[in-house]
C-alpha cells in the first residue's frame, strides 16, 4: 500500500528540484553558528570500538530527526575527507542531527575490543576474517586495518553492514534518552556506499523497529531472527535517503541488489523516497545512478507494468560538473548540491514532522546475517 504522503510529498520535492539554487537575500544575516561536533564511541555486535561524530540539532533536540552520513570505504577514506562538515552545517541549521562515523579499519576506528567475539563469532567472524591479513597469528590481533585487508577488503565490505546496524543502534540509545528521534532517519552516502545502504535498508526491513519480548529475557542478536514475526518493521523510520553518485561494486552482482527490492524487502522501493545526484558530465555516474533508479527501483515502469510510478524518488543531473560523489558538495563549486539535499530532505520532513518519538529498547547492537541477503554465500 502505497503512504498517503506520497502525493504532496511529490509535488513539494519535485517543485523543489526544479528550481535552480536559490541566492541569499540582499541584507539577510547569517544563522548563528550551528552547534560543534562531539566525539561518540560505539561498540558492534563483534567487539569493534567505532568512532563518530554527533553534530546536533540547532532547533529541537528532542524531537528533531537525523541524518547518517556515509562516505564509500576504501583505503585511505574516512569521515574527515570531503565536504561533509559543510552539509552537517546546513543541515544542523535546518533542524537535523547528523551522525557520522568511521567504518571499522577506516579513520580512527581500528581498535577491537572483544578478540574473540571478533574472531570467532558466526556471522562476521571466520568466514569474513580469512581476508585479513595476519588473520591465523596468535595471540589474535585486537587491531583492525584496511591495509589488513589489501586486494580482499571488496570482499569483505559486506561486514560492514554491521557498523551500520550498530550506528542505528546507538542511535536509538540516544533516541530512549531523549535526545533525537529515530522515528525519522535519513541517509546520505556517496559512491559504493550506495550500495551498503540498499543492503542495510533491506535487512531494515527485516528488523523489529522495537525490540520484541523475548522469552528469558532473551536479547534480539541477529537480523533476521528466524523466529520472530516482524510486524512494525524498522524500515519505515528510513525517512528517505540521498545518493551522491551512487555506484555497486562488480563484486556485488546485479541480480543480488535487484532481490533486495523485490523479494526481501519489496515495501523498500515505495516507502523510503530517494534522490540520486551526479554531475552530468560523469558518464560513469550517470550509468550507475540510472542502474539505481530505473533497474533496483524501476522508479518509472513502463506502460502496462504492474508496479507504480515512484513520484517520490528522483534522478538528477548537476549541470556543468564532472564531479563525483562527496566533491560534489561544498559552496565553493556553487552548483547546488547541497541546497537541493536539504529541500528534497525538507519537503518529506513536512510531512513526517507529526511522528511521535517511541522507545526502542535495543540495550546491545546485533549482527545481520550476510547470507540471508545474498551477500555471503550459504555455507560459509
Amino acid at each position: 500500500m502505497r503512504r498517503r504522503m506520497v502525493a504532496p510529498l511529490a509535488f513539494a520535492a519535485a517543485a523543489a528540484l526544479l528550481l535552480p539554487p536559490s541566492a541569499p537575500r540582499s541584507g539577510a544575516q547569517d544563522p548563528p553558528p550551528p552547534p560543534a561536533p562531539v566525539e561518540e564511541t560505539f561498540l558492534t555486535a563483534d567487539g569493534v570500538k567505532l568512532r563518530g561524530l554527533f553534530h546536533k540539532s540547532a532547533k529541537n533536540p528532542v524531537t528533531d530527526p537525523v541524518v547518517i552520513l556515509l562516505y564509500p570505504p576504501g583505503t585511505g577514506n574516512d569521515m574527515t575527507k570531503g565536504e561533509w562538515k559543510s552539509l552537517a552545517g546546513k543541515l544542523q541549521t535546518e533542524g537535523y542531527h547528523v551522525f557520522r562515523f568511521d567504518w571499522r579499519g577506516h579513520g580512527k576506528s581500528t581498535d577491537i575490543r572483544d578478540t574473540k567475539e571478533f574472531w570467532t563469532n558466526p556471522w562476521t567472524g571466520p568466514a569474513n576474517n580469512k581476508f585479513i591479513f595476519g588473520a591465523n597469528k596468535k595471540p589474535l590481533k585486537n587491531d583492525l586495518f584496511m591495509k589488513d585487508l589489501g586486494a580482499n577488503a571488496v570482499k569483505y565490505a559486506p561486514v560492514l553492514l554491521n557498523d551500520l546496524a550498530a550506528a542505528r543502534a546507538h542511535l536509538d540509545q540516544k533516541n530512549d534518552a531523549g535526545d533525537l528521534n529515530t522515528s525519522s532517519v535519513y541517509l546520505i552516502g556517496s559512491e559504493s556506499a550506495a550500495t551498503v545502504g540498499f543492503a542495510w535498508l533491506t535487512a531494515e526491513w527485516n528488523r523489529p523497529a522495537v525490540h520484541p519480548v523475548l522469552p528469558m529475557g532473551r536479547m534480539y542478536g541477529v537480523v533476521p531472527e528466524p523466529d520472530i514475526q516482524v510486524r512494525l518493521e524498522a524500515g519505515a523510520d528510513i525517512a528517505g535517503a540521498v545518493w551522491l553518485s551512487a555506484a555497486r561494486p562488480d563484486t556485488v552482482p546485479v541480480a543480488t541488489v535487484k532481490v533486495w527490492t523485490s523479494k526481501l524487502a519489496p515495501k523498500l522501493r515505495e516507502n523510503n523516497p530517494m534522490l540520486f545526484l551526479y554531475g552530468d558530465k560523469d558518464a560513469k555516474g550517470k550509468a550507475q545512478a540510472e542502474f539505481f533508479f530505473n533497474e533496483v527501483l524501476v522508479a518509472n515502469p513502463p506502460k502496462g507494468a504492474t508496479l507504480q510510478k515512484l513520484d517520490q524518488t528522483f534522478l538528477k543531473d548537476m549541470k556543468g560538473t564532472n564531479l563525483s560523489g562527496a566533491a560534489l558538495l561544498g559552496n565553493a563549486k556553487d552548483i547546488g548540491t547541497e541546497q537541493r539535499i536539504v529541500a528534497f530532505l525538507n519537503a518529506i520532513q513536512a510531512e513526517r514532522a507529526k511522528i511521535t518519538v517511541k522507545k526502542r529498547n535495543y540495550a546491545s547492537p546485533y549482527y545481520i546475517d550476510l547470507r540471508a541477503f545474498g551477500v555471503m554465500p550459504p555455507g560459509l
